[in-house]
């Protein structure tokens, strides 16, 4: 008669080796699943540490505009792409009227602004990482005005003059001495702006130099109609950060950028566009 106990040994039981490997097997897949999960907590964790960025951008050729595929595009998108690659960020880009970035960048997230004008007035509200280009200004009239006659400041005093509302422009025209009811017809954007001009229902429009051309083809007419009547000062477009912004984003943007300057990868990118200048 066989022995039950050889015939039925307990699963425990170790002396032929078929039972603990079972046992074995189920601990290391177990463990396995542990490891996953703890792997799974850390890349969640290191995500959610990572620094969100919202970028804010303006229809403002060449600045950044939109490609014929719908995509960002232009020299302060070009520089922010490569400031954030550098930094090992991602980029999240938005599209917005002026008021729109301002109202975002007062916000409690953190906003990048590619192209904004540094004035004393907005020196405390952002953190800056540094200029990316000259600005000039300038007031244009219509060639087929020609009875528009604009030689010295007071004159603009005549006329109604067309700016964005918020735009360094208007910014500008106002520390004329202009009055902003009297003197300046303010839209809320260029293309309201530019139908004003070509209706006739004002007589000037102060605008970038560097934007001009773009801006007229952008919203369908011709910049050759334009002509210059007054040079407005010279100021710098920059790159900057909202105050919401954490230290040790700041810290790794402005690395960045200031690498870009040092190796020559702001002048080579700048370069793709003639009507840019650092200078």
């Amino acid at each position: 008669m066989s022995d039950p106990a050889r015939l039925n040994p307990p699963l425990g039981n170790t002396d032929h080796g078929w039972a603990q490997p079972s046992l074995t097997r189920r601990h290391l897949l177990a463990a396995t699943a542990g490891m996953a999960v703890v792997a799974a907590r850390g890349e969640a964790k290191a995500a959610d540490s990572e620094p969100s960025l919202s970028v804010m951008l303006e229809e403002l050729p060449p600045f950044s505009f939109r490609d014929a595929q719908g995509e960002p595009a232009g020299y302060a998108v070009e520089l922010v792409r490569e400031m954030l690659r550098r930094a090992e960020l991602s980029p999240k880009f938005e599209f917005s009227s002026w008021q729109r970035v301002m109202a975002k960048a007062r916000g409690d997230s953190a906003v990048l602004i590619p192209t904004i004008v540094r004035l004393p007035e907005r020196e405390k509200a952002f953190y800056w990482l540094g200029p990316i280009s000259k600005r000039h200004g300038m007031v244009y009239r219509r060639k087929a005005r020609p009875d528009v006659n604009v030689s010295s400041v007071q004159d603009l005093r005549q006329y109604r003059t067309a700016v964005v509302m918020g735009d360094i422009s208007e910014r500008e025209m106002l520390s004329l001495g202009l009055d902003s009811e009297q003197h300046l017809d303010r839209s809320t954007d260029y293309g309201i702006a530019l139908r004003r001009l070509f209706s006739d229902r004002v007589e000037l429009l102060a605008i970038s130099r560097v934007l001009a051309p773009a801006m007229l083809k952008q919203y369908g007419y011709n910049f050759a109609d334009l002509e210059p009547v007054l040079k407005l000062r010279e100021t710098a477009s920059s790159m900057a950060l909202n105050l919401a912004s954490e230290p040790a984003l700041r810290h790794k943007l402005q690395h960045a950028f200031d690498a870009m300057r040092r190796d020559g990868a702001m002048a080579t990118t700048i370069a793709r566009y003639p009507m840019l200048s650092l200078e």
